[in-house]
This record gives C-alpha cells, sequence and structure tokens, in this order.
C-alpha cells in the first residue's frame, strides 16, 4: 500500500506580512470604530447637556429680572428712609423708620449643568469656540453674581445691618414684623387661639404713635443712617453685576438661537 506524503512548503515572507497586516487593519478598524462610536455618544451627550445649559441661563434670567425690581424697590425704600432721618429735626417716626424692608434677596445661580460638563470634560466636545467662550463668562460672572449677593450684601444685612436696626426698634413693632403671618393670615391662622393672637398683636400698633426720644436722636441718626447707606450701596453694587450677568446671559441666548436654528 502506497503512503502519500503532502509536501508543506513554507510560507513566503510576502505572505506573512500581508496576514500581519490584515490582522493589524482589523484590530485598528475596530479601535477606530470603537472611537467613533464613543465621540458620538459623547457629542450626543454634550449636545444635550448644552441644551440643559440654556434652559438654566432662560431661567437664571427670569429671576435675576425678579430680583432686579425687588432690589430697586428695597433700595429707594432704604435711601428715603435715609435721607427721611438726616432731615428731621425732632420727632422722628419709627413707625415709617422701621418700614425698612428687613432682608434683601440672594441671587442663587443654577449653575449645576455648567459644572456638570466641566467636570465630565463635556466641554471639549463643544467646537464652537465662540459659543465656548461666552458660556464660560457667564457661568463665571454668574458665580462672581452670587458671591456679592450671598457673601457680602445678605450677610451684610442679616449681620451688622440688623443687629444696629434693632437697638431701637419698639417692642410692638417688633411684635409684628412676623410678615408671613400678618400677610397672610389665611395660611397660618387655623382656629380661635390662633385668631385672637393674630388680632392682639396687630392691635399692639393700631392706632398708636412711636416717636423717638428727641434726647436719642443724634446717637440713633449716627448709628442708623451710616448702615442704612452701606446696605443701599452693597446693594447698588449687586445690581450691576445683576444687569452684567442678564446681559452676557441675553447675549448667550441670542448666539445659541441664531445659531442653531433647525
Amino acid at each position: 500500500m502506497e503512503v502519500h506524503h503532502h509536501s508543506h512548503h513554507p510560507k513566503k515572507w510576502k505572505e506573512y506580512i500581508t496576514e500581519f497586516l490584515m490582522l493589524f487593519l482589523a484590530v485598528s478598524l475596530g479601535f477606530l470604530a470603537e472611537n467613533l462610536r464613543e465621540g458620538y455618544v459623547e457629542k450626543e451627550r454634550s449636545h444635550e447637556l448644552v441644551s440643559s445649559f440654556i434652559k438654566d441661563v432662560e431661567l437664571n434670567v427670569q429671576f435675576l429680572d425678579s430680583l432686579i425690581k425687588g432690589d430697586k424697590r428695597n433700595l429707594l425704600k432704604c435711601d428715603s428712609i435715609a435721607l427721611y432721618i438726616i432731615k428731621t429735626p425732632k420727632d422722628i417716626d419709627l413707625s415709617y423708620v422701621y418700614e425698612i424692608p428687613a432682608t434683601s434677596y440672594r441671587y442663587l445661580s443654577n449653575n449645576d449643568t455648567y459644572d456638570q460638563m466641566k467636570s465630565s470634560g463635556s466641554l471639549r466636545y463643544i467646537k464652537d469656540t465662540a459659543l465656548l467662550s461666552m458660556m464660560i463668562e457667564y457661568s463665571n460672572l454668574s458665580k462672581a453674581t452670587e458671591f456679592r449677593s450671598v457673601v457680602q450684601e445678605y450677610d451684610y444685612t442679616a449681620n451688622e445691618f440688623q443687629s444696629t436696626m434693632n437697638r431701637y426698634i419698639p417692642i410692638e413693632i417688633a411684635a409684628n414684623k412676623r410678615k408671613s403671618v400678618f400677610n397672610y393670615p389665611e395660611r397660618f391662622i387655623a382656629d380661635s387661639n390662633d385668631k385672637k393672637f393674630y388680632e392682639e398683636t396687630i392691635s399692639l400698633i393700631k392706632n398708636k404713635n412711636f416717636i423717638l426720644s428727641n434726647d436719642k436722636i443724634k446717637v440713633f441718626k449716627n448709628d442708623l443712617v451710616p448702615v442704612i447707606y452701606r446696605r443701599s450701596a452693597l446693594t447698588s453694587a449687586t445690581m450691576n453685576f445683576m444687569h452684567m450677568t442678564k446681559s452676557t446671559a441675553e447675549d448667550l441666548l441670542k448666539y445659541y438661537k441664531s445659531h442653531n436654528q433647525h
């Protein structure tokens, strides 16, 4: 019986190179496809985050509008009361003085989406450099405005300003400072005992005069007028930051909408 031997010819070096190149190409294309897929997913996610960021900016603009209006009212009231104190030589009416707003408005920036984009590295997928620059400028200015509003103006009003004002406030007026109760009694008065408390507290100031003793006027003026004007100065500074933030936000929104028309 004959045995047939199969001859094995060694591969030529060109065949090895070809196989290597095919394998290398397959692996490279796999990596490339995966990178393209990940890049696409990241860009889509970045687009979603930018859209969310724009909604945050729109809400902040509405919030700023409301705060600016409130600050204008507070500023006018503070300055008019300070002027009244300065110009009144005697018989200062404390019931008018203590109409001064007791607290200030705080700007708390809705900046979560931008912070998320920054921490996740999604900002690098925004290829529109003008848009990216405007986003960064707006975010930085918004945070600066929040610092002015909360750390400087609000803290001063809640501490030194109120502490100085409380030195001279008549106890009857102080008792009626619970604005939430007296402005909205229907929310807080539940039974006859609540109603009795409400009516008795209100009666403390009804048809009564609260004239500052004239021997205290000089010290009163020296104490109160500087803190009122200091508060007004801080409010004015915050309002300037609010206007700048609002203007920057509106420019950003206008640019985004004009370049993302579908």
